[in-house]
């Protein structure tokens, strides 16, 4: 087990999340946890004192809402609410998403707005120090909170604690399974992201690709942010190589799915860094209704469980790796077509017997970034119908869908650029021009202890055993 990370209720970050998640990093509460949800929670009996009404404590809720509890009924209606949101069936989520849940939600009640009591921060804790999981099931989010996931969560960690009114709510009415999907996700699409900047570079050198397009007068002249960044990971991965010396490149101007790696991968860079951004403040927001101020000493009705600002986000992510796939895809093309790259074609040498090479390739890898580019659609116009709970649930931002489709692109995009790899190294070897730049040098030498170079005759070697080093950010080049 690795680092313990400690929770606080709102300085969870999503590396935090990963370290619990895929390396099982133990959790602990922050000494400030403990008073801040006592005195969260002593607002809320304060008020059930006073008789006032209170969503989801003293009235029901959704269709139900203007129906008073009697307080004989709010343990039962606690148990309840659970049990009629619990109809979820299907696939499963893995463990590391039900992990990330449960430290999502962890710090949510920790941070006192859902104005629970300390045990059920302490049931999480103790489930993910010892991994004691729960199946969720990943289907049925409107993104106004998970509540169907949710329940399968509340259900099977907390069967042995008797709820406090208004805690069945407050483990329903949260979007911590959305927010732990988006937030593999985006880690995901940083760390891919990064791998498409040293792929390009590397097909840059396969195509001898002219490299003016990441000098500091190409760059500066458009300073954005991400263009700037982008631009000079490529510039420092060809140092040294071929391209920059006279007679390198073969054209003053390449196709722009070359031309504009810098622009595209840049691009893509400032929308995730947005992305991120929000997810950040996503992670420690209040995300139930109603909320308990302490400084107030009330209780606040709110729509906090509406994912707008999560789902724009996921959608910006997504939408961000369209042209990334798609210039992926015609620069695989493009190496592949003896037209355009000058060497044999489908990358062959050609042994009389007249095999297609490389272009089954260029061909499948098509097919996936077509998938993959239709994934960036966004999600966030998509309607509820407002006949639903007496016209009060006339919404829905989806997040569960858009951090799925976020994770999706995820797969598919490790097989886009761990082919985009492939090509681009059989390529070079066929190019026969050197030296390589100092990463890109690097990075064949990666890609040839996994996998060979294809003599004449010999069909394309397969991609698999790329497809793990893709996924874990090529470990072991030194960039």
């Amino acid at each position: 087990m690795s680092h313990t990370v400690t929770i606080t209720g709102t300085a969870l970050t999503p590396e935090q999340v990963v370290a619990v998640a895929r390396a099982h990093a133990a959790v602990a509460l922050d000494a400030s946890v403990e008073a801040r949800m006592v005195s969260a929670r002593r607002v809320v009996t304060d008020a059930l004192a006073r008789g006032e009404r209170i969503y989801g404590l003293t009235t029901s809720v959704g269709t139900k809402t203007g129906v008073d509890l009697a307080a004989e009924h709010l343990a039962e209606f606690n148990r309840r609410i659970l049990l009629t949101h619990n109809v979820g069936h299907g696939p499963l989520a893995d463990d590391e998403v039900v992990r990330a849940t449960m430290a999502i939600l962890l710090n949510h009640l920790a941070n006192g707005y859902p104005g629970v009591r300390p045990e059920l921060a302490r049931v999480l804790v103790d489930a993910l120090n010892n991994n004691r999981l729960v199946p969720m099931h990943i289907l049925g989010s409107m993104g106004q909170s998970d509540m169907s996931a949710m329940s399968d969560l509340a259900l099977g960690l907390f069967e042995s604690v008797e709820l406090a009114p208004g805690e069945g709510l407050a483990l329903l009415n949260s979007s911590a399974f959305s927010t732990a999907l988006a937030t593999l996700a985006m880690v995901d699409l940083r760390q891919l992201l990064d791998v498409f900047a040293v792929a390009g570079a590397l097909s840059m050198e396969a195509y001898a690709a002219n490299p003016s397009i990441v000098t500091l007068p190409a760059l500066a002249s458009r300073p954005f942010p991400g263009l700037m960044e982008y631009g000079g990971r490529i510039r420092t991965y060809l140092s040294g190589s071929y391209l920059w010396e006279n007679g390198g490149p073969r054209h003053i101007q390449d196709p722009l799915s070359f031309r504009s790696i810098p622009l595209i991968q840049g691009t893509a860079g400032d929308n995730l860094t947005f992305a991120e951004s929000q997810l950040r403040t996503e992670l420690n927001a209040a995300q139930c209704n109603p909320i308990v101020s302490i400084d107030d000493q009330r209780l606040v009705s709110v729509a906090n469980f509406d994912m707008v600002s999560l789902t724009m986000a996921l959608d910006i992510a997504r939408l961000a790796f369209a042209p990334v796939v798609t210039s992926s895809t015609e620069r695989l093309a493009k190496t592949a077509d003896s037209f355009w790259s000058g060497l044999p074609s489908g990358l062959i040498e050609d042994d009389g017997v007249g095999a297609t090479g490389f272009n089954g390739i260029a061909l499948f890898h098509k097919s996936i970034a077509s998938e993959a580019r239709l994934l960036t659609q966004p999600v966030v116009g998509e309607l509820a119908s407002s006949s639903h709970s007496n016209g009060n649930m006339d919404r829905a931002s989806m997040a569960a869908l858009g951090a799925r489709r976020a994770s999706e692109i995820v797969r598919l995009g490790i097989s886009i650029v761990a082919l985009e790899m492939l090509t681009a190294a059989q390529a070079v070897e066929l190019r026969g021009r050197t030296p390589l730049g100092r990463v890109t040098g690097e990075l064949l030498r990666l890609i040839r202890d996994r996998v060979p170079f294809a003599s004449a005759g010999q069909r394309p070697p397969r991609v698999d055993p790329l497809l793990d080093l893709v996924a874990n950010g090529l470990p072991g080049l030194r960039r």
